[in-house]
């Protein structure tokens, strides 16, 4: 029997404040995963006597939670949010102690950009978000990494959706005459860098808008948008990498680790190549045929095949 809940959601929207369950380490909503249905849920509570006493048996194993405050202007630009983490579903606690679920699109409208032209689509990576969350609740959790059992697993959906994701650049274009086409085209542009609290310095990188907007604080600045295969081609030598989503979870992409997703995932890789034109293939096999015949044992089918192509017929008659 389907339950209506829309007293309690009137009820919500019409509230002074309300307290957010946030992980301390992530500085992120807590993201907890329902047993039973695997939803993916953020918790709200009515008092802070609440947030301590469930944050006991999560601090007993070393993950250290906290509440966060929220004023009635700031929640529809917070549920909003909540999409791009990938959440859909919010667990309400009462002043008894009663735990209401609430599905978030019952509560708030799901942002639809489909009607938008392709280039005007803010760029979202729920995915990546909610995969990366988990990952860094666990990883940040204060004990040895042999304790923690599921890091693997989490590592692997985390790492594949890294792989699969489009990211935004922050860019600092030259001022001058040009278009931002241009200047890009030339290089007449610098990348920003953040330093972290040992000196380290990183490049910015985000997985959505809101995370780049949270990093800007409305100040201007511009962002291309990138797949994952080409982040390395703007790392810059004196950085230590990239930190993707500085203000969020904040995790460290050095040089290393893109190359080993690389390497990991070379199906997701291959996506993002662009087909080749008739011209590029006929070059690639010739190339890959002056390899064959570096073969003692297979030069004259080599050069065979290099003459077919050079031709035009099948290397194959």
């Amino acid at each position: 029997m389907a339950i209506d809940n829309s007293f309690l959601i009137q009820k919500v929207r019409s509230r002074k404040d309300m307290i957010v369950l946030f992980g301390a380490a992530t500085v992120m909503p807590y993201i907890i995963c329902d047993p039973e249905t695997f939803n993916d849920q953020v918790w709200i509570f009515e008092t802070e006597e609440q947030i301590k006493e469930f944050a006991q048996p999560y601090a007993e194993k070393k993950i250290p939670l906290r509440g966060i405050r929220f004023q009635n202007e700031q929640f529809l630009g917070f549920f909003t949010s909540l999409f791009a983490l990938g959440i859909n579903e919010l667990v309400f606690v009462g002043e008894g102690g009663e735990q209401t679920k609430i599905a978030l699109e019952g509560l708030v409208r799901k942002p639809d950009y489909s009607k938008l032209p392709p280039a005007q689509r803010p760029l979202t990576n729920p995915e990546l978000q909610l995969t990366g969350l988990y990952f860094m609740q666990e990883l940040t959790r204060g004990v040895p990494n042999e304790q923690k059992t599921d890091l693997p697993s989490l590592d692997e959906e985390f790492s594949v959706n890294l792989a699969r994701a489009r990211y935004m650049v922050p860019i600092d274009l030259s001022e001058g005459e040009g278009s931002p086409v241009d200047k890009l085209k030339n290089h007449q542009y610098k990348m920003p860098v953040i330093r972290a609290k040992n000196g380290d310095t990183y490049q910015p990188l985000f997985t959505d808008v809101y995370e780049f907007e949270k990093f800007t604080q409305k100040k201007k600045m511009n962002a291309i948008i990138l797949p994952f295969p080409m982040l390395k081609g703007l790392l810059v030598k004196e950085t230590k990498g990239f930190m993707l989503n500085p203000n969020g979870f904040h995790v460290v992409m050095p040089l290393q680790l893109l190359e080993a997703i690389e390497k990991r995932f070379p199906e997701e890789m291959a996506k993002f190549r662009k087909p080749l034109t008739p011209e590029e293939q006929q070059a690639r096999d010739i190339a890959e045929a002056k390899k064959i015949a570096q073969n003692g044992e297979a030069a004259k089918a080599a050069k065979a095949q290099m003459e077919a192509i050079e031709k035009g017929t099948s290397g194959n008659s």
